[in-house]
Order: structure tokens, then C-alpha cells, then sequence
């Protein structure tokens, strides 16, 4: 029997933006602030608490772009929708496109951080050598997958689950470490010059891929419009202090050089400030976390391209809706694919190396999703002045100018070999756009070719020095 609240309107809504903000943390919160650390550590030294800060102020810009937009246009896709309202069929093309593949080999990143922590409970992952998280990896990709085939709901509930779990005891134990505070640790601060910030930004991004989760999955939200614009900004405010309060913990609590050499910072932090116990804690915690993420980025990799191939912009069977389940379940089942192969590099690299290269590899094409819709609400804002009252156009006018800056400073900072590999992937996208647009070949043919760029393009510099 349906509680009776449950039939308020005002009830549902609190619900659903409960499940936004949920899946906006839980994309944000998850692997990313219990791994980077170790590579802020290594690429900038203590001077990461300053990337951290500037990437922040940052996307609070990016933040109010997509809480905006995400209002006015709501319809699944999220940068895809704004990029072609704005630019057109090309514009949109590159941006479902690099944004969709940024999510799927993403993915294989996050399942490779949960791996990461999960061998630090388990002596036979240890020293089992690359099968057994090779093969855990693949397990929690594809029964997640599945959790996401069956539906939206339950999917959400997991998020809701995750977050209440794992937030709450990682601001505590971290804070708490806080009295362990060291400021030698922060000695020397910038080791590698403050010209480091651009880099550290750029790896930061990672952290900050999620913020604007909640206008994916816009037309399967009760009130979408209210709804994604509190989510967004609620779900970037709690992020921003989780990312804030580990920084500075873990940098003043152990010295650069371990932080820079574990996979766990924050759950060894924990254990230096108080004792194993609380790293356990903080293990569990990330592990758990990064289930969330995982979760609620396999939920986005199936519904960033759903709307460009109804319109016949992507591949047109990953924009089939499951009859019973009412989920893209092709385009869910194609993307766990791609993060499938990617998994591969377990057997040529360390965890912590696999993590590293995925995360540069997939900030770039990250990136652009952003640059695109920046440039789109400053587009649509001076092209449809009627459509948006006075503070709001003088807020898009100050916003998307500054996350357009913003984003390309982050371009900068991923680095000449990082950039060049990410254009490649996002060029080799245009005989697609060409395919698509002119032959009406099956969606079979065209998504084999999709899947084959991808991962030439993903591997191919794996023996770089990068």
C-alpha cells in the first residue's frame, strides 16, 4: 500500500531532487577524491590544494551554465541538446560525440579505482597478479549494466543509498585527521613550480566530470526544470567541500612523496591520523563510493546519446528504449562494451596506471562537452533575449564567459601529448558524422566502426611516456 504522502506533489519532488542531487555527487564523489591525491602529488606536490581551489571556482561558472540551460532545454543529452539548439547538426555531432566517449572509458577508470581499493581487503586480488581485478572489474561493470537495463528507479535508489553512506563518514574521519596536521608536509610547496596549477587543474576535472549529470537524464525527472537547476548547484555545493577538506587533509597529513606513491591516500591518511580502523573505514567508504559513481556513470553513458540518435545525429540503435523497461538498453549494454575493452590495459599496467591514463585520456574529451555549452548559453541568451528575465541575462553574460576561459585554461593544462590524442579521438568522429548523415547504413556496421576508433584511438599511446 502507497503511503499517502507519497501522492503529494510537493513529496515527489522533494524525492526526485533527492535522486538528482544523489547523482550528482555520487558522479562527482567517488573514485576521483580517494584517488587523485596520489597523481596531484606527483604532477604539482602540495601546490594540488591550489588546483583544487581554482578548479572549483572554476566550475561554479560551469555549474550555473548548465543549471541554466539545463532549465530551459530539458531533454535527455544534456551538452549534446544545448551544443545543437545553438550551433547545429555538426556542433551537436562532436559533442554527443566526444562527451559519450569520455563516459565509456571513463568508466573503465572509475571500476579500475574501486579495483584499486578493494585490493587493499583482499590478499588474493594482492598477489593474484592482473586476472582477479581484471575479472572483478568486468563482474561490477556488467552487474551494474544490468541494475541499469532493469531501471531508472532502481538505479536512483542505489545512488540515494551510496550517498548517504559514504558522505557522511568520509567529512568525519577526514576532518577528524585534521588534528594529525603536519605543516612540513607542506614543504617544499610547489616542488615543481607554481606553473604546475594548469596541470593539477587539469587532472582536477576529473573530480568536477559529473557536475552536470542532472541534465542527462532530463526527461525522466519529475519538474526537470527546477529540478536540474537545485540539483546541479546543491549537488556541486557538497561536492566542492568533500574535495576541499581531503585536499588540505592528505596534504598535511602525510608527506608528498607517500601520497604520490599509494593508490589509497585518504583511507592511509586515516590511518596515520587515527588508526587502522579508520582506514578501513575510509576503504570501505571508497569502495562503496565508487560503486555510486560507477553506477551513475554507466546510467549516463547510456542516455548522453540517446536524443542525438533519435534525431539521426549517432548511431541510431543506441537510441532504442527498452519496451518493458523503458531504458536505453542498447546504448547502456554498447557503452559497458567499450569500458569492457578498455580493461585490457590491466594486463600491461599497474592499477594506479591504468587509473592515471584513462583519467588524462578521457579529461580532454570531458572538456569539450563544457567548451560547447558555454559557448551555447551565451549564444542562445543573445539570440533569444525574450526567453530570459533581466538577472538572468546578466547572469549568463558573466557565467558563460567565464567557464568558456575556465575550461580552455584546463585544455591548456592537460598537456601537448594528452591534447593531441584527445583531438585525434574527437576528429576521427567525422567520417562517422559523414556516414551517418549520408549512407543510412545499419546501426550495426556504423557502431562496430564507432567501437573500433575508440579503441585504437584509447590504446594507442599506451607505450608513450606520457
Amino acid at each position: 500500500m502507497t503511503h499517502p504522502t507519497a501522492e503529494r506533489p510537493g513529496f515527489r519532488r522533494a524525492l526526485g531532487l533527492l535522486a538528482t542531487v544523489a547523482l550528482v555527487v555520487g558522479n562527482m564523489v567517488g573514485t576521483s577524491v580517494y584517488t587523485l591525491p596520489a597523481s596531484l602529488a606527483a604532477e604539482t606536490g602540495p601546490l594540488g590544494i591550489i588546483a583544487w581551489i581554482v578548479t572549483a571556482v572554476g566550475y561554479f561558472f560551469v555549474a550555473v551554465v548548465y543549471a541554466s540551460l539545463g532549465a530551459r532545454h530539458p531533454r535527455t543529452g544534456g551538452p549534446y541538446v544545448y551544443a545543437r539548439e545553438a550551433f547545429g547538426d555538426f556542433a551537436g555531432f562532436q559533442t554527443v560525440w566526444a562527451y559519450w566517449v569520455s563516459a565509456v572509458i571513463g568508466n573503465a577508470g572509475i571500476v579500475t579505482g574501486v579495483v584499486g581499493y578493494a585490493v587493499g581487503f583482499s590478499p588474493g586480488l594482492a598477489d593474484g597478479g592482473p586476472w582477479p581485478s581484471f575479472l572483478l572489474a568486468q563482474a561490477l561493470l556488467w552487474g551494474l549494466c544490468l541494475l541499469n537495463v532493469i531501471g531508472v528507479r532502481e538505479s536512483s535508489r542505489l545512488q540515494v543509498t551510496v550517498m548517504i553512506v559514504t558522505i557522511a563518514p568520509l567529512l568525519v574521519i577526514t576532518a577528524t585527521s585534521l588534528r594529525a596536521f603536519d605543516s612540513a608536509n607542506l614543504t617544499p610547496f610547489a616542488p615543481n613550480g607554481f606553473g604546475a596549477i594548469a596541470v593539477g587543474a587539469a587532472l582536477v576535472v576529473w573530480a568536477y566530470s559529473g557536475v552536470e549529470s542532472a541534465t542527462v537524464p532530463a526527461e525522466e525527472m519529475r519538474d526537470p526544470g527546477r529540478t536540474i537547476r537545485r540539483g546541479t548547484m546543491i549537488g556541486y555545493a557538497i561536492a566542492t567541500i568533500v574535495f576541499l577538506l581531503t585536499a588540505v587533509t592528505v596534504a598535511g597529513v602525510l608527506p608528498n612523496d607517500v601520497i604520490a606513491s599509494s593508490p589509497r591516500p585518504i583511507a592511509l591518511a586515516a590511518e596515520h591520523a587515527i588508526g587502522p580502523w579508520a582506514g578501513m573505514v575510509i576503504g570501505v567508504a571508497a569502495i562503496v563510493a565508487g560503486l555510486g559513481t560507477l553506477n551513475g556513470w554507466i546510467l549516463m553513458a547510456g542516455r548522453i546519446p540517446v536524443s542525438a540518435a533519435q534525431d539521426g545525429l549517432f548511431f541510431r540503435a543506441l537510441g532504442a528504449i527498452h519496451p518493458r523497461f523503458g531504458t536505453p538498453h542498447r546504448a547502456l549494454i554498447t557503452g559497458t562494451g567499450v569500458a569492457s575493452v578498455m580493461l585490457l590495459l590491466i594486463f600491461d599496467r599497474s592499477l594506479l596506471g591504468v587509473f592515471q591514463f584513462i583519467v588524462l585520456l578521457a579529461v580532454l574529451t570531458t572538456l569539450l562537452p563544457h567548451l560547447y555549452s558555454a559557448a551555447a548559453s551565451l549564444m542562445l541568451v543573445r539570440r533569444d533575449p525574450s526567453l530570459y528575465s533581466r538577472a538572468a541575462r546578466r547572469r549568463a553574460h558573466v557565467a558563460a564567459p567565464l567557464a568558456f576561459a575556465f575550461v580552455m585554461y584546463t585544455i591548456y593544462g592537460v598537456g601537448a601529448d594528452v591534447a593531441l590524442w584527445g583531438f585525434l579521438t574527437i576528429l576521427a568522429g567525422i567520417p562517422l558524422y559523414i556516414w551517418l548523415r549520408t549512407s543510412g547504413a545499419r546501426a550495426g556496421v556504423t557502431t562496430l566502426v564507432g567501437l573500433l576508433v575508440i579503441t585504437g584511438c584509447a590504446t594507442k599511446p599506451a607505450s608513450s611516456s606520457w
